[in-house]
């Protein structure tokens, strides 16, 4: 069922120009789906997406029965749509799309099949978020630290890190206003600790799951992973906490464990985007998207994933100028898989 049938910051704009639609546009996640509808101009470069619903993958058999949903239940919905761009927080393997975080799996050729779209375009939900570097504002974006990104971003390298049922990791290089998109699963790539405590919270780690990503830590699950091992580290009983308890509670000030597990996921945050902005050279910025980070207490936020970013050794005074910024557009991924249709 519809979670938000018009969501926050989406307003349900059914009036518009159906001669500009783009075609339907998807944000396929673990826990829900979004869709909308894509209207642009090539010509002027206007974009924007109407009519944006989310539901609950649960709620669905498959993307199939959620698409069919959507386009029957929603009012202002051209009837008719050849064309559509859909996001997944997964890996694209050709015609086959299996969802990291979901049971979900589906072919994009049936998909298509079943929609009677004439073109569709199945990407990585971090690959969507880096087509929408081209069309994001600087009101779009609320930096951590003094630097802010150069935008429109014309030339360079531009990491992107985002948290929420897991770790998503992409990357955008500009040249001459050209962008190339990096689809990546860097999210999956071994934690890295750096101090005594994130040393013990590996060792705790290891014992619960053997080999441990960075997603195990950089994620609502891995907000809760952090609460308790700092429990059972310091000897303390406590109940098991979900990602949204454990902000909460960290906000009230109740519970000194889910302070500092806030604070170390956000220390550990910067860590992982720094190792990114190194990894791909990312001069121009490192861009963090995830609904989660918005309920984090933003002066702790800012502090701890500066003081990650910028422990880099000898290479600190050079982390110390890149810009690193949090994504407050709503909809990021479904104004980037937008993006894609305008230009293809």
């Amino acid at each position: 069922m519809t979670v938000n049938s018009a969501l926050p910051g989406a307003p349900d704009r059914e009036q518009f120009d159906h001669s500009a639609v783009l075609g339907l546009v998807a944000d396929v996640g673990g826990t829900h789906i979004r869709f909308g509808i894509a209207v642009g101009n090539p010509g002027s470069h206007a974009l924007d997406v109407h009519c944006v619903r989310r539901y609950a993958v649960r709620a669905h058999e498959s993307i199939a029965h959620a698409a069919q949903h959507y386009r029957s239940a929603t009012p202002g919905v051209p009837a008719a749509l050849s064309r559509a761009a859909v996001a997944v927080a997964g890996r694209v393997d050709r015609d086959q799309v299996q969802l990291t975080n979901s049971a979900w799996s589906f072919s994009a050729s049936a998909l298509s099949k079943s929609q009677q779209f004439d073109d569709l375009h199945v990407i990585n939900d971090f690959e969507a978020v880096g087509h929408a570097v081209g069309a994001l504002r600087a009101e779009d974006l609320n930096p951590i630290g003094s630097q802010r990104l150069s935008l429109p971003m014309t030339q360079g390298v531009c990491a992107i890190v985002g948290v929420g049922t897991g770790l998503g990791v992409g990357g955008v290089i500009a040249n001459g206003g050209t962008f190339s998109v990096l689809a990546t699963e860097g999210g999956h790539a071994s934690f890295a600790p750096t101090s005594e405590r994130a040393i013990e919270l590996l060792r705790w780690l290891r014992k619960k799951y053997g080999r441990v990503s960075a997603e195990r830590v950089l994620s609502g699950a891995g907000l809760a992973n952090l609460y308790l091992a700092l429990c059972e580290i310091e000897g303390v009983d406590k109940p098991e906490l979900s990602a949204a308890e454990i902000t909460t509670r960290a906000t009230s000030g109740e519970d000194a464990n889910c302070v500092e597990a806030v604070g170390l996921f956000s220390e550990l945050l910067g860590s992982f985007a720094g190792d990114l902005a190194l990894t791909l050279g990312a001069w121009q910025g490192v861009l963090i998207s995830g609904a989660m980070l918005q309920h984090f207490d933003r002066a702790t936020l800012e502090r701890r994933v500066r003081s990650g970013f910028e422990y880099k050794g000898r290479f600190t005074p050079a982390m110390r100028v890149i810009p690193v910024e949090t994504i407050s557009h709503p909809h990021v991924e479904l104004l980037g898989a937008a993006r894609l249709l305008l230009n293809s």
